[in-house]
């Protein structure tokens, strides 16, 4: 996958040679006891999430009704958290989004749960891109659903690819992460947007949309799920604007009443449900506008970190956004992605291989994804990728010894 710049935000960072802080934290850093985790795409907490978090306990625990929340199921969503929802979600969708469409659920897996369930049934098949989230695999697989995979290349889903696929396996769905994608931080173009629903439209696909980081990107088109909403199930959520410990999600169906029978088939199974608390803490950060300064700070706090790690990638090529959450850096010449997580995990920082996101067993991948949101602090961080840094450094180095 080509390393190419597709927006004003987008920055894919090829052999950066900026010059790290402290040289020597490589070697501090091999002492530390406890590790520090580049796994978990989790975002790192703002300036003032904090003090937002106890201003809005407090505003909660002087409510009125505040024992509805211990004795009371949310199911859905009430009017009033559809509300909340449609107005959040019309800034993303840039246009009005009918609060008859949504569904609450305890996050976005909750979300896909359902999404999968309402498109496809065991024995059905969904396509995926050859690089995805490795979660949605799994939760179609449970439900007995076949998944098929379709190339990417710098622009996301192929659509000749997918027209094939829909030719040869007559899918019911296409999941696809267009705003950020995990692992490779792509954002799609309008124009592939567009060729994707017209291809889906002429063989009767649905759309699975996650659009977890699609609040943090800026500058960028809208979902499918304002594109094509008569066949798109949108999925987002505020694990990865906010926090995980945020368990509300939005699942936006095609339509009213697409989205009560799903409610229909899945009521009274309360796994799913969102916790009344959270969705609470979340309408009161939404009417506030505390959400949107959350989101801001956590965007913002992003961009000062990726600059921290690529501070000490020089010579390594890479994909990323500044408003992205992680790295997706490539390998190829210089170290086996399965070294180099042995080689952080002896020095108490852990990597996920890139292996785990590729649907095709087949596909040859030498990368990893780093992600620059789950350490607790610039330090923290930079002292990670101090690691990292040099062992990709000294494997480089290696590499480009024994080609001469």
């Amino acid at each position: 996958m080509h390393c190419t710049a597709r927006s004003s935000r987008a920055s894919c960072h090829h052999r950066s040679y900026h010059k790290p802080r402290n040289k020597h934290m490589s070697k501090d850093h091999q002492a530390r006891r406890a590790p520090i985790s580049l796994e978990r795409s989790t975002p790192p907490a703002c300036p003032n999430l904090k003090e937002t978090v106890r201003e809005g306990l407090r505003a909660l625990s002087d409510s009125t009704e505040i024992q509805n929340g211990v004795r009371q199921h949310r199911f859905s969503g009430t009017e009033a958290d559809k509300a909340h929802a449609a107005k959040w979600l019309g800034l993303r969708f840039q246009r009005a989004v009918d609060p008859q469409r949504i569904i609450l659920t305890n996050g976005a897996q909750s979300a896909m749960v359902l999404a999968l369930a309402s498109v496809a049934a065991p024995g059905d098949t969904v396509l995926t891109e050859e690089l995805t989230y490795y979660g949605f695999r799994k939760h179609a697989h449970l439900q007995g659903i076949r998944t098929e995979t379709i190339a990417m290349d710098d622009d996301g889903a192929e659509p000749q690819a997918f027209e094939m696929a829909c030719r040869k396996f007559a899918p019911k769905a296409l999941f696809l992460m267009p705003t950020i994608h995990n692992p490779t931080t792509i954002v799609m173009s309008l124009e592939r947007r567009q060729r994707v629903v017209q291809i889906a439209r002429q063989y009767g696909v649905s759309i699975i949309e996650d659009d977890v980081y699609g609040v943090l990107a800026e500058s960028v088109p809208a979902p499918f799920g304002a594109l094509a909403p008569e066949m798109t199930w949108h999925i987002t959520s505020f694990a990865k604007c906010v926090g995980p410990g945020v368990r509300v999600g939005y699942l936006v169906a095609p339509h009213g009443k697409a989205a009560q029978t799903t409610l229909d088939r899945f009521y009274g199974m309360s796994t799913w449900f969102a916790a009344p608390f959270s969705v609470e803490l979340v309408n009161l950060w939404l009417a506030s506008g505390s959400m949107q300064k959350i989101v801001a700070g956590v965007r913002d706090e992003a961009v000062a970190r990726q600059r921290i790690a690529t501070q000490w990638l020089a010579g390594i090529s890479f994909r990323t956004r500044p408003d992205a959450l992680f790295l997706w850096l490539d390998l190829e010449g210089i170290i086996d992605q399965d070294e180099l997580v042995a080689q952080c995990a002896s020095r108490n920082i852990t990597i996920r291989p890139g292996r785990i996101f590729a649907t095709d067993p087949k596909l040859p991948l030498n990368r990893v994804r780093l992600v620059i949101g789950s350490p607790e602090s610039r330090d923290e961080l930079e002292a990670a990728m101090a690691v990292v840094g040099g062992v990709l450094q000294g494997a480089r180095k290696g590499a480009v010894a024994g080609v001469r």
